[in-house]
């Protein structure tokens, strides 16, 4: 099933300097002078940057278990300092986030100064220029989201010594990661989901759904470029205009897709490919999907999970109970999500299975990556073959219906969006619905206001777990009174405890943003702290 094969030998770079002690040339690692030398030579180097977006120290753990795991839709099963938002700039998690996005910018910037060096079809260099661009930018949209105003470094690093880089401020970054980005939606033009078949690598409408996202966050805070909202609306109606994508009728199918290794291209539109063959080939990363956000198991027969994000009850209730069927007048329905996305049950803490179940809606494990359902046996303890979704075709259509009320307000094009979204959820796309008559629609005549709330909790239904939530709060611009409401509906609704509210208790408006690593404070000296740290 994975397509993007891992990087087997690192581009090492000369120092200058020893060149003028040296008097041969170096015969026992590659150069950049001879590498690159083939097609064959780009497409390694772009694997290498792909590499570093699955690494344990980015998507692979950090970004999506410390740094996004206390919201108002689920919290750590452990309080630890970091996923509490109680770090500060020693702590190890915070630098490696922001190393390991400038290795991705360095590799991509490595390739790029050497994109033209080999005789090559002009169509292939192109597409693979496009996918470097885009995922250059991509880093800097991690760094400058998490971290504000961070260096902007478009060419590779020429000396050990050239390490001393002011910030750019945040509205100049983002201004070249859409630069970037449209510069590569118009290189991949003929790479798209349908030609690939897979959705490991970025295409035409992966490029175009992430800068739909990217314009959003610059509309809101806090840059409020409010215009951008405008560019949103035109870059999500591209994906939806394409008709390369639409929804799984199965909510829950999108997931058993990631555990059984199949691709749906028509939904997951870009994904990241975690995989361990346990044929000695392991992957850099995988850690985070299934092993931390998976359902608490002791058996790694089932598959080894610490279910160390738990659902909140808040987002239980979330999900609605609509009045029973005219057809079937005892029979209320309800939005399928719920029970898939909030484990009613755990594996127990025996090393051999059994099943138990969970009734308390505060303890209930984010259930979206299950690991008894996967293929890849024996099941390692550590890494789980499960792909990440980047981004998904709900997720587009609910960025068009937010950027779309924000442009025009809830017209009927910003309703039909997150209807189609809505009637997944309570099963009305299935061959045989188990709710056929239940009305999933939105309530009609909301105003832009209710609109955008409605907004709000949809999104948190449908995109729960995928590191999203955070970022929208934080966009949205009341993260830290979001957060300190959760904190009044826990204590008021049974979650008055350490472990469910330790985060929302202490959080502040520092942590708006992460702090600048100190090591990185030592070296570059033109470097400045956030404040609050």
């Amino acid at each position: 099933m994975k397509k993007i094969f891992f990087i087997l030998a690192m581009v090492l770079l000369v120092n200058s300097s020893c060149q003028k002690i040296l008097d041969t040339k170096p015969t026992d690692f590659i150069t950049p002078e001879s590498f690159y030398a083939t097609a064959a030579d780009l497409q390694i180097a772009l694997n290498g940057v792909y590499s570093q977006l699955i690494d344990v120290d980015c998507y692979g753990n950090n970004y999506l278990y410390m740094f996004n795991t206390n919201t108002d839709e689920s919290y750590g099963f452990t309080v630890d300092l970091v996923t509490s938002y109680q770090y500060v700039p020693t702590d190890a998690k915070v630098n490696l986030l922001w190393n390991s996005s400038y290795i991705g910018i360095e590799r991509a910037n490595m390739l790029l100064a050497n994109i033209g060096k080999p005789a090559m079809d002009e169509t292939k260099r192109g597409i693979i220029k496009g996918e470097a661009l885009f995922l250059r930018a991509y880093f800097y949209f991690l760094l400058v989201s998490n971290y504000g105003d961070v260096p902007l470094k478009l060419t590779p690093t020429s000396s050990v010594k050239d390490v001393d880089l002011a910030r750019t401020p945040a509205k100049d970054v983002y201004e070249q990661i859409v630069k970037d980005m449209t510069t590569a939606e118009s290189l991949l033009q003929t790479q798209t989901a349908t030609s690939l078949g897979y959705g490991g690598k970025v295409t035409k409408t992966a490029v175009e759904g992430i800068l739909a996202r990217v314009c959003l966050y610059m509309a809101g805070y806090p840059l409020n470029q409010t215009a951008k909202y405008q560019e949103a609306l035109y870059w999500a109606k591209k994906v939806v205009d394409s008709k390369e994508h639409a929804l799984n009728p199965d909510y829950s199918q999108i997931f058993l897709n990631y555990a059984t290794n199949k691709y749906d291209v028509k939904e997951s539109i870009w994904e990241l490919e975690f995989f361990r063959d346990n044929n000695g080939f392991a992957n850099k990363g995988g850690t985070y999907a299934g092993r931390f956000c998976g359902i608490r198991c002791n058996d790694t027969s089932v598959g080894y999970s610490t279910g160390s994000i738990v659902a909140t009850r808040k987002l239980f209730d979330l999900y609605q109970i609509n009045p029973a069927s005219t057809t079937t007048p005892n029979k209320a329905s309800f939005d399928l999500r719920r029970d898939w996305n909030c484990a009613n049950y755990t594996w127990g803490t025996a090393t051999v299975a059994k099943k138990t179940a969970v009734t308390s809606t505060w303890l209930m494990c984010a259930g979206k990556w299950r690991r008894e359902y996967e293929e890849v046996v024996p099941k390692n303890s550590n890494y789980t073959p499960q792909n990440f979704p980047m981004l998904r075709y709900s997720d587009v259509l609910l960025m068009l219906a937010e950027a779309e009320n924000e442009v025009n307000g809830p017209t009927a094009l910003a309703y039909d969006a997150v209807n189609q979204v809505r009637r997944r959820a309570y099963g009305l796309l299935l061959p045989a619905p188990p709710f056929p008559t239940v009305n999933a629609a939105l309530t009609p005549g909301l105003s832009k206001i209710q609109f955008l709330d409605a907004i709000k909790q949809e999104r948190s239904r449908e995109l729960c777990y995928e590191a999203l939530r955070r970022p929208d709060l934080i966009r949205w611009g009341n993260f830290i009174g979001d957060m300190k409401t959760f904190l009044a509906y826990a204590i008021a609704n049974g979650g008055n405890n350490t472990t469910i509210t330790t985060a929302s208790r202490v959080i502040t408006d520092r942590n708006l943003l992460l702090p600048i690593p100190s090591y990185d404070l030592s070296l570059n000296k033109l470097l400045t702290q956030n404040p609050g740290y």
